[in-house]
């Protein structure tokens, strides 16, 4: 009896203690739910933002396959004189440094380039705003990964860095630096939508948060309208994507962030995995899921005036496609449009683009931005 009598003494303090467990974690919450707000977003996944009256907190999340880890950021009015943790931020910025052309296109779309005063030196840049400064010697080149001019940056002093999680080689250095190093990890999203929330994450940063709202919810709305026309489209033609490089054919996958765009364009994506991000294959690989597809989208960094000739003279297999011999390779040249510097801001663009080609009935009057048929 006293043995009985000692299993349920333990077996109700363990339910017990599971309970005052609970409780304590309610309250915890509810304690940070007085304090913190949390921003809603619609669509993006790899960050959050909690408000209260005095800052902001925002995390930015590792972006990998099961992994649950974040940076987190305090964001607040002024920062006080002792404290010299790096992932404090005073906002709203006047000096920021983007290392990516991809991260621009947030700031041109909040047509704010003022606080930016550095830049990568990747590549020449459409927009005439900041290509302007930089020939006024107002927006520094300060190099790529791995081969960042420290010293530069050092001398300039910026508030922050916004760095690319995905890219690889000189941040280490720039980590001694002590100035906070903010990931942009909007490529990790699946959806363009999503993508194109990250302008929410910026916005905090230099004073436009409701500007961004405002500016999202119209393009989410334009995208969300054309998505709509094709959802009784009752014939889908197929579409595959991207060419050899270096003998390799990446493939975006299954449930990638193309292969959503396709489907809302009202197209099949050929390639029916479950795989979110892009993968080698062989050409004959490729050949054997598309050979007959409707279409084929490209992006290519090719000089002016690339055309089907040059395209097949890369590779003469190309010409044995259903969409190479129908005339359907649509096409972005980034070296003639600014892709890389607008399209996380212009989903609803690039969804008419591919509408526009897929189903011409639906948008008889428009004219593409960004693709075209290759000539």
């Amino acid at each position: 009896m006293k043995k009985n009598n000692s299993v349920l003494y333990i077996l109700l303090l363990l339910i017990f203690t599971g309970i005052s467990c609970k409780l304590s974690t309610k309250e915890l919450d509810g304690k940070a739910a007085n304090k913190y707000e949390k921003k809603n977003l619609e669509h993006a996944k790899g960050f959050e933002i909690f408000k209260s009256d005095k800052d902001k907190v925002l995390r930015i999340y590792n972006g990998k396959a099961n992994d649950s880890t974040y940076q987190e950021f305090k964001l607040v009015r002024k920062k006080l004189a002792g404290d010299k943790n790096s992932n404090t931020i005073q906002v709203p910025c006047k000096k920021i440094i983007c290392l990516s052309s991809t991260q621009l296109t947030y700031f041109f779309a909040l047509k704010d380039i003022d606080h930016i005063v550095a830049t990568n030196s990747s590549r020449h840049l459409f927009h005439e705003g900041i290509s302007k400064r930089i020939a006024e010697g107002k927006v520094k080149r300060v190099g790529k990964e791995g081969h960042f001019n420290i010293e530069l940056i050092a001398g300039i002093n910026p508030d922050l860095i916004f760095v690319s999680p995905f890219k690889a080689g000189g941040y280490d250095a720039l980590k001694n630096l002590g100035i906070p190093l903010v990931p942009m990890g909007a490529y990790n999203e699946k959806t363009p939508l999503g993508r194109a929330e990250w302008v929410k994450m910026i916005a905090p940063f230099i004073g436009k948060e409701k500007q961004a709202d405002s500016l999202f919810q119209k393009l989410s709305f334009r995208y969300d309208s054309l998505k709509n026309l094709t959802k009784k489209v009752k014939i889908r033609p197929t579409v595959f994507s991207g060419k050899m490089k270096s003998g390799t054919w990446y493939v975006p996958g299954g449930k990638s962030f193309y292969a959503n765009y396709f489907r809302d364009a009202g197209a099949k994506y050929i390639i029916k995995d479950d795989k979110q991000a892009a993968y080698p294959l062989g050409f004959e690989s490729v050949y054997t899921k598309a050979a007959n597809a409707d279409f084929w989208r490209i992006l290519v960094p090719e000089p002016t005036g690339f055309d089907r000739k040059a395209l097949i003279e890369q590779d003469v297999r190309y010409g044995d496609f259903k969409a190479y011999k129908q005339g359907n390779v649509i096409m972005c040249n980034i070296r003639e449009k600014p892709y890389y510097e607008q399209n996380a801001m212009k989903p609803d663009v690039i969804l008419a683009d591919y509408i526009h080609f897929f189903h011409p009935n639906l948008l008889p009057d428009y004219k593409p931005e960004f693709y075209e048929v290759l000539k």
